[in-house]
């Protein structure tokens, strides 16, 4: 494995999710005194264990300070942390001295990674606009089959709903992957802090009990888990959820999902079966 493929799995090491081939490499990569990896490893075991799916009430504690600490002189010369999923926004001077060195320590893995999600989000927008175009057409199906007139409706709008959340400006992706122990599947969420829309889509999920629902969760910086939507996924597997984007609440770190009572729960407390973090 490269160092750029080590670096982008160590949020799947951090879950214990790799096989154990691609565990060793990892573990052997690290014992090379690897600060890069050590540095991005650890921040996500606290982003892991900010979802605190044990149902505590108490919010996560605020991931700002440990990372201001790393900033302050010691008696040995400081390391540079690569902050390559998300970035700190803090009032004070500090501020300016975290995202110059974020700046600083970008790689040619993470512009590669933006560069793909921009090529998926660009594509997305192609199709989406074909599909408007179709909506006339859809319309005019409408008046001829009054038995699919409830179903066609609930698509258009749909379809209407996803395409606003696409042409909204800042549009960012966010891939889910599957957490150990949980059976394979995938989401993605396409969000817009700027218009506070985002949209999300699960692939492949098992269906739960009539008394269970899946629920999503924005991981958020100064609150820690907050609810972002119910949904049961259909006959497929296929999942959507429309949500708003909360603000005022810091940096988005993550998204995830877990399996909650059918009417939902202010704080996770069921396992948690898809998780992606929120890039910078």
């Amino acid at each position: 494995m490269t160092h750029e493929e080590i670096h982008s799995d160590l949020s799947l090491f951090a879950l214990g999710s790799l096989d154990p081939d691609e565990r060793r490499v990892i573990e052997e990569h690290l014992a090379t005194g690897c600060d890069s990896c050590q540095g991005e490893l650890a921040i996500w075991r606290e982003v892991v264990g900010a979802v605190a799916l044990a149902g505590q009430e108490a919010a996560p504690p605020d991931l700002k300070p440990a990372l201001l600490q790393r900033l302050r002189p010691t008696t040995t010369p400081p390391k540079v942390v690569p902050l390559r999923r998300w970035s700190v926004i803090v009032p004070l001077a500090a501020a300016a001295i975290a995202v110059f060195a974020l700046a600083l320590v970008r790689d040619a893995g993470m512009r590669r990674d933006l560069e793909q999600q921009h090529q998926l989000v660009a594509s997305l927008q192609t199709e989406l606009t074909s599909a408007h175009g179709n909506l006339q057409r859809v319309t005019e199906l409408l008046a001829t089959r009054e038995n699919d007139v409830a179903s066609l409706r609930t698509a258009l709008a749909a379809a209407q709903a996803s395409l606003a959340v696409i042409q909204a400006p800042g549009l960012q992706l966010v891939h889910l992957k599957q957490t150990p122990q949980a059976k394979p599947a995938e989401g993605h969420v396409l969000m817009s802090a700027e218009s506070g829309r985002a949209l999300f889509y699960a692939f492949d999920l098992p269906a739960v009990p009539p008394d269970k629902a899946y629920e999503l969760w924005w991981i958020s910086e100064k609150e820690g888990p907050i609810q972002a939507g119910l949904f049961h996924p259909d006959p497929n597997g296929l999942g959507r959820v429309e949500a708003s984007v909360p603000a005022g609440v810091g940096t988005i770190q993550a998204a995830a999902v877990t399996i909650e009572p059918a009417a939902g729960v202010p704080k996770p407390s069921g396992p948690m079966v898809l998780l992606g973090s929120v890039s910078s």
